[in-house]
């Protein structure tokens, strides 16, 4: 007796797994193991924002890259290490920069931020380049690149926004660290958030987002 088309189909696929996509959180790591705190998860200034996600780069020995998921009232919501490469450059795909985003609920912005092992904050050619590439796939996915950070030797960094590169220049910019002093080159207050000062003795854990492929267990 011939089977009919729908009991030949199951048949032929029944001995075949599907692998299923699963995004969790956990709480970030030192190397010791130990959770790394930070002293407040609400980044309204470029200042705030590298004294916050710059400590866990700043004694990498090679280039890291790492993605910082923002809610619209610029509160950090996950982070990313996208990826880790010498100590003269890391490999960065337009694509896998917006992954942690999408995949984190209430994500409205991006602050983008990797180090240079050399000590000098100042960007290169390619971090130019990079950032333009970068905001103009964010137009289309319609998330925000708020900020891009480069990380350098002890207090230094470099912020894209303070340098008036996504906006109207500042006056005086020079291609070195600076305040924020100008409202246009910060990414604004978040209301009902205030942040906390630097010193504050109430630390929060950096929840890191992780992807993987997990297969879903064989029933026989």
């Amino acid at each position: 007796m011939a089977h009919s088309p729908t009991t030949s189909f199951r048949t032929r696929t029944s001995t075949h797994r599907v692998r299923e996509f699963v995004c969790a959180y956990r709480s970030l790591r030192d190397r010791d193991g130990r959770v790394i705190g930070l002293p407040t998860l609400v980044l309204s200034t470029p200042r705030t924002a590298a004294s916050t996600l710059a400590p866990p780069l700043r004694d990498e020995p090679v280039e890291v890259f790492a993605v910082a998921c923002l809610s619209t009232r610029h509160r950090l919501l996950s982070w990313h290490v996208l990826s880790r490469g010498t100590r003269a450059s890391t490999p960065v795909s337009i694509p896998d920069v917006f992954v942690p985003a999408c995949l984190t609920p209430g994500t409205t912005g991006l602050i983008v931020l990797h180090n240079h092992p050399s000590g000098d904050a100042v960007p290169s050619a390619d971090d130019v380049a990079l950032t333009t590439r970068l905001r103009a796939a964010a137009v289309i996915l319609d998330i925000e690149v708020l900020d891009h950070l480069i990380v350098g030797e002890g207090e230094q960094y470099y912020s894209f926004r303070e340098a008036g590169q996504f906006g109207s220049p500042a006056a005086g910019a020079s291609g070195t660290a600076k305040t924020c002093d100008d409202s246009s080159h910060c990414y604004g207050m978040a209301s009902g958030h205030p942040s906390r000062d630097i010193s504050t003795a109430a630390r929060h854990e950096l929840q890191a987002v992780q992807f993987a492929l997990e297969p879903v267990p064989h029933k026989a």
